[in-house]
């Protein structure tokens, strides 16, 4: 098994996926770039008949996520917050939910996740909200949130003079390699 990275950026080669590529060198890493994937709204059938689910491309991103036993989340923070591919997909795990909750839960609750957000505006403090959203979404789906390493930056490779990032993301990958 290996490890499923959610890359949550609208643009590529930017400083979360280049801190998050320094962190899984070397594993045997899924990159799942959420933007070169159609995923639609949830549609909430909660409350109602169920209907179709979208005809997108979430199945054959979550059955990727749910074939791996770590899961990496690498985000910038938009907004003090998530970006919307990144909770478009979180928000469709209401349908895996809805279609097979047991099936679902119990292959959540056997992973562990970590994430690496990075952000321009205060990220340490004002990205506090994105890790503990992300914190209570894994808690109710039974994933264990193994950790976090929020970075500093606004142009393409700020991250890499981000000494305080770098260094937690060392201590991140040693806590990775000892769960593997």
């Amino acid at each position: 098994m290996g490890i499923a990275v959610l890359y949550g950026s609208s643009r590529k080669n930017g400083n979360s996926e280049w801190l998050t590529k320094l962190f899984v060198n070397g594993f045997d890493a899924d990159e799942i770039y959420l933007s070169d994937y159609r995923i639609e709204p949830i549609i909430d059938y909660r409350h109602a008949e169920p209907g179709p689910y979208p005809n997108d491309d979430y199945r054959k991103l979550i059955d990727r996520v749910l074939e791996q036993d770590t899961i990496v989340i690498a985000t910038p923070i938009y907004w003090y917050g998530l970006p919307a591919q990144l909770k478009l997909f979180i928000d469709r795990w209401s349908q895996s939910l809805r279609e097979n909750r047991t099936d679902f839960l119990a292959n959540m609750a056997n992973k562990r996740a970590y994430v690496i957000a990075i952000g321009d505006d205060e990220p340490h403090v004002k990205g506090q909200p994105l890790i503990q959203q992300l914190e209570y979404i894994f808690d109710f789906v039974g994933v264990n949130f193994a950790g976090h390493v929020i970075g500093k930056g606004r142009r393409p490779e700020d991250i890499e003079q981000d000494s305080k990032a770098l260094t937690a993301i060392k201590n991140l990958r040693s806590k990775l390699k000892a769960n593997k």
